[in-house]
């Protein structure tokens, strides 16, 4: 059976009993929190789930992954945002962590080349944890479109002047409709893995992800960072 924990307006979870019982153990759920079983309607406190069982004593000195509440849905990082105990981290990949400003910086002083790096960058981190995922293969797909494109117009000399051939303007095309199929695999591929396999109940917007995406999938690349490595996460924004 697996249950909830209710704080405020906030509820946490499922969690087993074994669960309940090693994060009372370790501090970061009380005996007085709330609690509701899947099969229940009334929160009670979680005394009344634990009774007379015993809750395990935490040892002395445990692996640096032994605090982490990982399971749930907002604050799945670090119940209710407090640091796990013992200064644990959450485990599972970290994803680049590397501030959107400063993606936008650098895209702007490098004529956005280092913005196509960056998305591979992305689009790649994601295929680590989605081997299945096909974001980096249509961004690369994208980059290439874009590339013909430049090097048709600079043999044809319509760089700078002169309407397109046919050729550069299909090219062109094809790399605005790749590139768009790409960054919306990346944020299906990232929204089911942080709604499945690491539930963090991750919803992306489809209107942030057409006009930002790579500034938008960094921002929630640093959260999670974040999370990894101090167990408290942030709200999404």
């Amino acid at each position: 059976m697996k249950y909830f924990i209710q704080r405020g307006i906030n509820e946490y979870g499922p969690y087993t009993l074994a669960d309940l019982q090693r994060y009372i153990a370790q501090g970061n759920i009380a005996m007085t929190d709330l609690t509701r079983s899947e099969g229940m309607t009334d929160w009670v406190p979680v005394s009344e789930v634990i009774g007379n069982i015993p809750v395990p004593v935490p040892p002395a000195a445990a692996p640096e992954t032994s605090g982490a509440v990982y399971a749930g849905t907002p604050g799945a990082g670090a119940a209710y945002g407090v640091t796990p105990a013992y200064g644990a981290v959450i485990p599972g990949p970290v994803p680049p962590d590397f501030p959107w400003a400063l993606v936008l910086l650098i895209g702007i002083v490098t004529c956005v080349l280092f913005l196509w790096a960056w998305l591979i960058v992305e689009a790649a981190w994601i295929r680590k944890i989605k081997p299945d995922s096909k974001g980096l293969l249509f961004v690369l797909l994208s980059l290439g479109c874009s590339l013909a494109s430049a090097f048709i117009r600079g043999i044809t000399g319509t760089m700078y002047y002169g309407p397109p051939n046919p050729l550069q303007s299909l090219l062109s095309l094809a790399c605005i409709v790749l590139f768009i199929v790409g960054i919306f695999t990346m944020r299906s591929d990232l929204e089911d893995y942080y709604n499945t396999t690491e539930n963090i109940n991750l919803r992306l917007s489809g209107v942030i992800t057409f006009f930002f995406a790579v500034f938008y999938f960094q921002h929630h690349f640093s959260r999670i960072a974040k999370w990894k490595k101090t167990g408290v996460l942030e709200p999404q924004g």
